[in-house]
Order: structure tokens, then C-alpha cells, then sequence
């Protein structure tokens, strides 16, 4: 009897048990079935798919999140109060989500609801900082909205965290007028790297004024060769002579062989000893094909080098072989001395100094011209500047030959050229 009521019991409790396996796989089944038919009726991409999928599994936050965008985003009919509705249930639910903070206050601005549009964006990029896109979504739009401060508080973390989009901020700021003085204290970063690209930006602008402003906030010690050459040529090419030359003084007297250099002719380095900065108001190298153009330490007139060009005897180019930019006084009189030596140098067309009026008209003067192979001679113009004329170019040119046998060949070094005022 005692056995016979055991083995009752026993099947009892196993009945018991796959009753309550059988609940808690239904249980499963229905509770995965959820988000499953959901997302079988989101595959239904428009408003009764969405109600369908919400239907089913109404606690989560991504349908309401997406039927808020539909009604937003709506070709046909279009309902931004649902839209509203939709994303504040999603972010009632899920309240860190830095997107659907955006749309809602896209979606606030739509709707005419500015003081709500700004609180959700505020919102946003407190949850997202290191967004980009965020935070030009942000600046835009408190620039728009003449909130100046919050802008490019912004427009500022745009930039250092897309770099490479700094002229795209600049040219913003700059079509909305907040003054160069506003983005130099408040919207550039307090290093070289992004002042020097606000230089650029301004130089490429054509902005003279704006760009010594910006010159003046670098540190000089951190300055790189390509942008002081490069700001340095905006200057000049700008007409601005004296401010260019202040410049140059003030980066070149740094430079530890500068301190030697011959103060008595016009000419910066007139015998090519200083490094070559290729641009402002040292020596600038051009070549092309056929020529090439070097600093020769054992031929020299004085002392420790010369520039030589050397020519391949397949081409007949026309070339500026170096070139200076010189400050000059007006209406006065000057005379460029130069020495050249020549080795087997081809054709009639060989090499000569010139002047040409940087920035005005009516001077263009040469010297004679030298060929063949001679020892160092001394080539010279005596010339008088323009009224107008307050820099010069002064120049080593070979011109194109329109002779049959055009085609130079040999080797010339040229030193020692000085400008003096008579």
C-alpha cells in the first residue's frame, strides 16, 4: 500500500513539473513572439505596419522612435504634432538617446516651438558631445538663431573634432559677419595648428588686414617655413612692401647665418650663401624640363658657393632662373651688378640679368647676354624706377630661341649680384 501511494506521488510531481515546463516555454514563446511579429509588421515600412509592430511590443522605444519619423518625414501627409507625440514616448522610455532628441527638436522647430526646439537640441549635445555632425547641426542653428555665444562654443568643438573642415566654419562665420577680432578670441582653438589654417583660409580670401591680425596671435616659434614664405608672398603680392619686409626681418633675424649676411647691397643673400626659402624676399628657384639648377660649392666668384644652371642640349625653354623681389624707392636711380661664368653654353640665346617693376609698369631693362665659355664677367643695368614703382623683381633669365639651332646645351654659375641706389 505505502509502495502504491509512493509511486502515485512520484508521477504526480513529474506530471507537476512538465505542466510547469510547458508554461514556462509558452510563456518564452510568447514573450519572444513579441518583438518577432513586431518586427514582421515593421517590415511593412509605412504608418499600419508601424501601428502594427508598436502594437505588439508597445515598450519599445525604437517604433515609437520610427513612426515619429514618419509622420515627420510624410511625402503625403505629413503630422509633426504625431511626430512630437511619438518621440517623446520614445525618449519617456529610453531618455539617452541623443538622436531622437535631435528630431524632436527638428520637429519642435517645424511646429513653430522654438523655446522647446532649443531645449531638445541642448539636450542632444549634452548626451552626444563628440558628435560632429551634431554639433554643426548645433551651431548652424544657434547661428541662424542669433544665439552667437552657443554657436561657436559649437562651431569651436566642430573643429577639433573635424579638423579638416575648418574652412567650411571659417567661410560661415564669415558670411555671417561675426568679425575676424569675434573668431580670433572665440572660435579658434589656442594653437599653431589652427591658426595657421585660419591664416591660410584668410590669405586664400584675400583678407590682408584680417590675416596680420591672425599673424600677430601665433607663437613665432612653432612658425613653419611654407607658411611664413606663404604669408610673407600674400604681402607682397598685395602691395603691402613695408609690412611684408617687417615680417621677414623679424622671422629671418632668427636665423643663425642671417646675422653674417652683407648689409651694403639691396639684394637679400647676393651670394647664395643663405638657405633658399623659395619665396618672399630671398631667392626663388624655378626649373623645367631640360634645366636643372644647383647650389655649386667649388665654383664660386666669392665666398663659399654660387647657383649654377646646367642644360641638357634637348630643349629650348624660356625660363626665370632665379628671381628676387626687391623694395625700392620711387622716381630714383639704381645699378644692378652681377657676375656670370659660362662652360660650353650653346646658342645665341644665352643667359642675362633682368629688372621688371614689381606691381607697376614701364620698367623692363636687361643686361647683355652670355654665352659660349668665358671666366666670371660682370653684367650690369643702370636703371631709374617708375613714379609709381616701389619693388622690383630682379631676375636670371634665358628667353626662348626662335633660331633653327635653339636647342641649349653647357653649364653657366652666376654670384655675387648687388643693387645699390646712386
Amino acid at each position: 500500500m505505502l509502495n502504491e501511494r509512493n509511486r502515485l506521488q512520484n508521477t504526480f510531481s513529474h506530471l507537476l513539473l512538465s505542466a510547469m515546463a510547458v508554461f514556462v516555454y509558452i510563456l518564452l514563446l510568447w514573450l519572444l513572439s513579441k518583438p518577432l511579429t513586431g518586427e514582421l509588421s515593421l517590415g511593412k515600412a509605412d504608418e499600419k505596419g508601424l501601428l502594427a509592430a508598436l502594437k505588439h511590443d508597445s515598450g519599445n522605444a525604437a517604433y515609437h522612435y520610427l513612426l515619429g519619423r514618419y509622420y515627420q518625414l510624410s511625402i503625403n501627409s505629413p503630422d509633426t504634432s504625431k511626430a512630437i507625440t511619438h518621440y517623446r514616448e520614445s525618449i519617456r522610455q529610453s531618455p539617452l538617446q541623443a538622436g531622437v532628441w535631435i528630431d524632436l527638436s527638428k520637429a519642435y522647430r517645424t511646429n513653430g516651438q522654438t523655446a522647446e526646439s532649443e531645449h531638445s537640441l541642448e539636450r542632444a549635445v549634452k548626451l552626444s558631445p563628440n558628435n560632429p555632425d551634431l554639433m554643426w547641426e548645433a551651431g548652424t542653428y544657434w547661428l541662424i538663431n542669433n544665439e552667437q555665444d552657443k554657436a561657436v562654443d559649437a562651431m569651436k568643438r566642430y573643429i577639433l573634432l573635424e579638423p579638416s573642415r575648418q574652412n567650411v566654419v571659417y567661410d560661415l562665420c564669415w558670411r555671417l559677419q561675426l568679425g575676424n577680432s569675434y573668431i580670433l578670441n572665440n572660435l579658434l582653438p589656442d594653437s599653431y595648428e589652427y591658426r595657421s589654417q585660419y591664416i591660410s583660409y584668410l590669405i586664400s580670401e584675400h583678407h590682408p588686414a584680417e590675416a596680420e591680425e591672425a599673424w600677430n596671435t601665433i607663437d613665432i616659434n612653432s612658425l613653419d617655413k611654407d607658411l611664413f614664405i606663404k604669408y610673407v608672398n600674400f604681402l607682397i603680392a598685395s602691395g603691402l612692401y613695408d609690412d611684408a619686409w617687417t615680417t621677414w626681418k623679424q622671422v629671418t633675424d632668427k636665423m643663425e647665418e642671417v646675422e653674417q649676411r652683407d648689409e651694403t647691397s639691396l639684394v637679400w643673400d647676393p651670394g647664395f650663401e643663405l638657405e633658399m626659402l623659395n619665396g618672399g624676399f630671398g631667392w626663388t628657384i624655378r626649373e623645367t624640363e631640360g634645366v636643372n639648377v644647383f647650389i655649386d660649392y667649388s665654383i664660386h666668384m666669392s665666398g663659399r658657393r654660387s647657383i649654377g644652371v646646367s642644360f641638357e642640349g634637348q630643349h629650348n625653354p624660356d625660363i626665370t632662373i632665379v628671381q628676387q623681389v626687391i623694395r625700392t624707392n620711387p622716381s630714383s636711380k639704381y645699378s644692378l651688378r652681377g657676375y656670370v661664368k659660362t662652360a660650353s653654353l650653346t646658342t645665341t640665346n644665352g643667359i642675362f640679368l633682368n629688372v621688371l617693376g614689381h606691381n607697376c609698369s614701364g620698367l623692363n631693362k636687361r643686361s647683355e647676354v652670355v654665352t659660349g665659355t668665358s671666366f666670371w664677367k660682370e653684367i650690369a643695368i643702370d636703371f631709374d624706377t617708375p613714379a609709381d614703382c616701389r619693388a622690383i623683381a630682379v631676375s636670371i633669365r634665358r628667353e626662348k630661341s626662335d633660331k633653327f639651332d635653339n636647342k641649349i646645351e653647357g653649364t653657366a654659375w652666376i654670384d655675387a649680384i648687388t643693387l645699390k641706389q646712386q
